[in-house]
């Protein structure tokens, strides 16, 4: 899993990638410390009431969310049981982290289907 997020890490701008427990805990982390159960919890929070809003509106599960702030964004994707979250700079490529999340979704459902 820690292969996983260094390829997302490797993408010049990003600041941290974790998989999490749609709990809200982290389940791995290239990052250390309150930063990194702060992001967790609130991402698994985000996600859960984004799938609230859009179920309301009928359209589906969600896949990938992206928050974007002038600071930068943080990216919220689906992996199953997991989500991947990635915390980048606003001068990162949003397009390409959102590709190599979907990669890193297959992987993972890769490997859990293998055990």
């Amino acid at each position: 899993m820690e292969t996983i997020l260094q390829r997302l890490l490797e993408i010049e701008g990003v600041t941290g990638a974790l998989l999490v427990g749609k709990d809200g805990l982290v389940v791995a982390s290239t990052m250390d410390g309150e930063d990194e159960e702060f992001l967790a919890a609130m991402a698994a929070a985000c996600h859960d009431a984004t799938m609230r809003y859009i179920d309301q509106l009928g359209m589906g599960d969600v896949r990938h969310a992206i928050y974007e702030t002038p600071g930068g964004a943080v990216q919220i994707s689906d992996a199953g049981d997991l989500l991947i979250v990635v915390r980048s700079s606003s001068l990162a490529n949003m397009g390409r982290i959102r590709m190599e999340c979907g990669n890193a979704s297959l992987r993972l459902a890769e490997r859990a289907a293998s055990y």
